[in-house]
């Protein structure tokens, strides 16, 4: 049932509490007021990001500025959210559309420097503020003699740190200081620069059951904007960008299509792709293919090289390590969606007895996928969640990960020392911790967390606490890589759980020509059940053994 507000009320707009957000808010409701003849009202929200003070590239944190306006949205606290597109996490959110993209603005960065300087003029070892990864490696390849430093703040904040000489000068996007009135302060446009995928557009996000508020919204979104972002979006997805992923790219209309230039830098190495294709205006599942198509040549793929297939699981990391390693070019893709149980019992409780834990009998916090801590702060907050894990960090609470970008998400929280298995699985984290024990597990889970944990410790004598605070269903709109897979330009196909079988076959036919991997015998069995072929199941569910087993089936006669 749709929670749009009746016609005679106000649209209710949440924006977070900056000049730029709400400039950017305003333009919309200025605009959503005129195609629905309803008055908007603004309604200001705090986020996690306002709030700290640390890197706000850490990882495990995306989406500081996002999380805290989707969950009033979900919440029905508001009708409307706006973001500056380049800020979204790429992972889908389930109960909320990207309804439209208005015009975009210049999509460039822009030089803000003490003297009026460009960048080829600065001085060597002055000093450059930005926290964007992507930023500052272009700025090291272009003037590799600049010290670049971390900056803060808003762009008020920033452009008074250059005046005031604490840096020599800062880089912002053109589109923001042209919509708060200080595109005066640009010394240069950096062309030589390619921007944020998305940057200079906005994403106004409703409501997926509000049919209203989207048939309003519609007539806000230019087709032309909403194409050339989702193309330059889906490079995020393909190289399952983290928010300290320096990755920029850039598309744009030809007379027939579309072309698309993407770059990623990951330390000394500095890789570019340029694809194109003949695409209808309108096609954006076409754009977005284009989108992993760029981010395979990122990785090396090519026509004789056609890219592994990742379906979006919490194992895809170190799979795409492993198999990178091997020379294999890969991509993900996100099959399933994750919605939080908000009001979840389950949730509360398992916070409480972490809050309530007697230390003395042994406790570890167990985690197998980085959505968990995430998803547990949005059933019951993200500052109660922070305080009582940094509590509990301090009174002698354990944490243990099934890999790093999980353990990641503990350590932001306060926890110092996580324990990692070698072999980044479920099961390498069971032998891990059968040496630690027999002690209690607080478990945070998903409702489809396959049982290999959960089991295994008990098995070991542990006292396991389950809690399901997330649930896992197919993604509301076709993935781009089913297109992939119909054009015959996937070499193969890892399945790492019996859920991401079924989302896969919910989307598409896997052709005979593309290899299926499963990482462990019970995907396998599912895989198997569906009607699904299954070319190779890796011994273990561990990332080397999957990477090898992939190997080995793309090398055999």
């Amino acid at each position: 049932m749709s929670t749009a507000p009746p016609a005679t009320d106000a649209i209710r707009l949440g924006t977070r509490a900056s000049v730029l957000a709400r400039t950017q808010s305003a333009l919309v409701g200025d605009a959503l007021a005129a195609v629905a003849g309803v008055p908007w009202r603004e309604v200001l929200i705090r986020t996690q990001g306002d709030d700290t003070s640390t890197s706000l590239n850490q990882p495990g944190r995306p989406g500081l500025f996002v999380s805290a306006l989707r969950d009033a949205l979900l919440a029905g606290e508001v009708d409307v959210i706006v973001h500056s597109y380049k800020d979204l996490p790429s992972a889908p959110v389930s109960g909320i559309v990207l309804a439209a993209v208005p015009p975009r603005e210049d999509a460039r960065d822009a030089l803000v420097s003490s003297d009026g300087s460009g960048l080829r003029d600065l001085p060597p070892g002055a000093v450059v503020g930005t926290s964007s990864p992507r930023r500052a490696a272009s700025i090291a390849r272009l003037r590799p003699d600049i010290v670049v430093r971390p900056i803060r703040g808003n762009v008020d904040t920033r452009i008074a740190k250059v005046r005031s000489g604490e840096y020599a000068a800062t880089v912002l996007a053109v589109a923001g200081l042209r919509r708060i009135g200080r595109d005066d302060e640009i010394a240069e446009l950096l062309d030589d620069v390619l921007p944020a995928p998305a940057q200079g557009a906005l994403a106004v996000e409703c409501r997926a059951d509000d049919a209203r508020m989207r048939d309003w919204l519609a007539a806000l979104d230019d087709p032309s904007a909403h194409q050339a972002t989702a193309a330059e979006r889906e490079v995020l997805v393909g190289i399952d960008a983290a928010c300290t992923t320096a990755v920029g790219a850039a598309a744009e209309r030809t007379p027939t299509g579309l072309v698309l230039h993407a770059e990623l830098t990951e330390g000394d190495q500095h890789a570019t792709a340029r694809v194109e294709a003949d695409l209808d205006p309108d096609d954006l599942l076409g754009a977005r293919a284009l989108g992993l198509r760029a981010a395979a040549g990122l990785m090396g793929a090519d026509a004789s090289r056609p890219p592994v297939l990742l379906i979006r699981s919490e194992g895809n990391d170190a799979d795409a390590e492993r198999l990178a390693g091997l020379g294999l070019p890969v991509i993900s893709d996100p099959y399933v969606q994750i919605a939080s149980r908000r009001g979840s019992a389950d949730a509360e409780r398992l916070l409480a007895r972490l809050a309530d834990v007697d230390v003395d009998a042994g406790t570890w916090l167990v985690l197998t996928s980085p959505m968990t801590m995430p998803t547990w702060a949005s059933v019951v907050g993200e500052r109660r969640l922070a305080e009582t894990v940094a509590e509990a960090a301090r009174r002698g609470v354990r944490a243990a990960a099934t890999g790093e970008r999980t353990a990641a998400t503990l350590r932001t929280m306060g926890f110092t020392d996580v324990v990692v298995p070698e072999i980044a699985s479920a099961a390498g984290l069971v032998a891990m911790l059968d040496g630690q024990g027999p002690a209690r597990a607080l478990f945070p889970c998903g409702n489809l967390a396959l049982r290999t944990l959960p089991d295994g410790l008990r098995q070991s004598g542990w006292d396991v606490d389950e809690a399901v605070v997330y649930d896992t269903a197919p993604v509301g709109e076709r993935p781009a890589s089913t297109l992939l897979l119909e054009q015959g330009w996937i070499s193969a196909v890892v399945l790492r759980s019996p859920s991401a079988v079924r989302a896969l076959l919910s989307f598409a036919a896997v052709p005979d020509t593309v290899q299926v991997v499963c990482a462990g015998e019970t995907t396998a069995a599912a895989a198997r059940q569906l009607g699904l072929r299954v070319d190779a199941v890796a011994p273990s569910p561990s990332s080397a053994a999957v990477a090898d087993t992939v190997r080995r089936v793309l090398t055999r006669p």
